[in-house]
């Protein structure tokens, strides 16, 4: 059998922009396979590869380049493609090298440690100054230990920030553990946080079960939605911050702990201490850093180029060659509000390329799902309903809200609507919410 190793070399390669048109090539390319370089630049894709055997968004396949079969490997280069001549009439079969590659990059994938950060400053998408200015404070404290304290609406990218501080922080090669403190009830916290020991209570591992901080060790804990932390729990974790020790559930020995702590929250801890409902001093303790994160609405300017981010995103996924979006769908796109922010503008974009036809989007892709009353801005144009019709649809637009914010956890969207869960699955069967 032929040594993988001997196989993989480099014969050139070359750049596609956009729409599909050469704009770079390697003289090695040029030289490997008798091609002018200014007879092919401005060129098709699909004059330099002919027969191309598997679909262009993988990352590694079969094509023919002036009559030599060849194996290319694709990469993302901003919004550009890279293509990479790595076997050229190779030995074996073509196949079975292309499976091999895609193999190994689905091994690298699954080799990523538990608990690592996915995110970098990189995807920290937006020129505007807000978001400018956000990513430079970011990146300040990102070289401290301190806790820090993110503040936004939903949906404007708290734990992508968190991720990024972590990235670059002292703990970058150190786990990274997200907990949505809203998710977690009350009884649970210490469990959940802490730990326990084997046979702590009733239906516990009998090996016990590390928790979260311990997870955390050297590395960052992100405690997302830390406004919806029950009073009791507050105080818990003070303690921890405080004395840098955990004692897990049912057990008799202290742990010492080395983490930092990111805190998450959309509501306003400064007026919830004012009503007794988050305590003084974990707010101060949380408060080193206060970095609060722009709305979608408070920086436009970034509105397109998320939207294109989230084409080309959708175009790997989806195996889509989307290239354009038409100008109404830009222009509604910069003039609606956004109250689901960055987390709404990806859904509407996705909504959009599982039903877009060619490789535009237009608005007749999304059209069926978003009303126009969803724009503060256009209804001032509409004639005012009923007070039963007016009332239907605030009722409809706050469940889809709270279901979006709550991904679906129907117990959680209850709780942000201040109702019972049981009245929430009547509201949806009564106006039949999918």
């Amino acid at each position: 059998m032929v040594k993988t190793s001997h196989l993989i070399e480099d014969w050139g390669y070359f750049e596609i922009e956009e729409s599909g048109r050469l704009i770079d090539v390697s003289p090695d390319f040029c030289e490997n396979f008798s091609i002018s370089r200014d007879d092919c630049l401005n060129a098709s894709i699909h004059d330099i590869i002919q027969g191309m055997y598997g679909r262009k968004r993988k990352k590694v396949f079969c094509g023919v380049i002036s009559g030599i079969n060849c194996i290319i490997r694709a990469t993302k280069k901003g919004r550009r493609m890279v293509y990479r001549v790595i076997v050229r009439d190779g030995d074996i079969e073509h196949y079975e090298m292309v499976s091999f590659m895609n193999a190994i990059d689905k091994t690298k994938m699954n080799k990523k440690r538990p608990h690592q950060n996915k995110y970098s400053f990189k995807e920290l998408i937006g020129n505007s100054r807000a978001m400018k200015e956000a990513k430079e404070l970011a990146t300040r404290i990102a070289t401290s230990n301190s806790t820090v304290l993110l503040t936004g609406e939903s949906g404007t990218g708290k734990e992508l920030f968190a991720q990024a501080i972590h990235s670059i922080s002292t703990r970058k090669n150190n786990p990274f553990v997200a907990v949505n403190c809203a998710a977690i009830p009350g009884e649970l916290f210490e469990s959940e946080l802490f730990g326990y020991e084997p046979g702590a209570f009733s239906g516990a591992r009998k090996e016990g079960k590390p928790g979260k901080i311990e997870l955390a060790m050297n590395g960052t804990l992100f405690l997302d939605e830390i406004s919806e932390l029950p009073y009791d729990a507050q105080g818990k974790l003070l303690r921890v911050l405080q004395e840098k020790e955990i004692e897990r559930v049912g057990g008799t020995a202290s742990k010492n702990i080395d983490i930092r702590i990111i805190a998450a929250t959309n509501r306003d801890l400064g007026k919830l201490v004012e009503e007794g409902k988050f305590r003084q001093d974990l707010f101060y303790r949380l408060y080193v850093f206060d970095l609060t994160l722009p709305s979608l609405r408070e920086r436009k300017e970034d509105i397109l180029p998320l939207a294109h981010y989230f084409v080309d995103y959708f175009n790997e996924k989806f195996d889509l060659e989307v290239k354009y979006i038409d100008s109404k769908f830009q222009d509604w796109m910069l003039n609606y509000e956004w109250p689901g922010n960055i987390r709404e503008l990806k859904a509407v974009i996705e909504r959009g390329m599982n039903i877009v036809e060619g490789d535009t989007l237009s608005m007749k892709s999304i059209y069926f799902s978003l009303p126009v009353a969803a724009n503060p801005s256009n209804r001032k144009n509409m004639s005012l309903l009923s007070l039963e019709e007016e009332v239907r649809n605030a009722e409809v637009n706050a469940i889809r809200r709270a279901l979006q914010e709550a991904d679906g956890d129907r117990s959680l969207a209850a709780q942000k609507l201040k109702i019972h869960i049981a009245s929430l699955y009547r509201k949806i069967a009564k106006y039949n919410l999918k």
